[in-house]
């Protein structure tokens, strides 16, 4: 059972950010994308882009001001049922696999409070 919500703050994809994507050969990033962290984080936004597999070939990492689109390994952490953290290594925040939708963490999701914590 998901406790916490995924962020979702969105983000768009520069065209330099799009350019630097292809000149790595990776193809199909959707031009909006969203954070993949823990609702109620630091600063930092997180989303994978590219890749088609257990691995994202990039992240794009954002900041009030600053944005760096890298490479990175990811969590690598696993589930009891199998799932893996889709989140870079070192993320602040429960793992992928523990959190839900916004709509679907409850009325606290929205003001970035945890349902079912207190």
């Amino acid at each position: 059972m998901a406790e916490g919500a995924l962020c979702r703050e969105p983000v768009e994809l520069t065209g330099r950010e799009r350019s630097v994507l292809r000149s790595v050969a990776v193809r199909g990033t959707e031009p909006e994308l969203f954070c993949e962290l823990e609702a109620g984080h630091g600063h930092e936004h997180a989303t994978p882009v590219g890749g088609r597999g257990e691995e994202p070939l990039m992240w794009l990492r954002w900041w009030p001001g600053r944005r760096v689109l890298e490479t990175r390994a990811a969590c690598g952490a696993e589930s009891d049922d199998g799932v893996f953290c889709r989140v870079p290594g070192g993320h602040e925040g429960s793992h992928s696999y523990e959190l839900a939708e916004p709509e679907e963490a409850g009325p606290l999701a929205d003001a970035g409070l945890f349902a079912g914590r207190r």
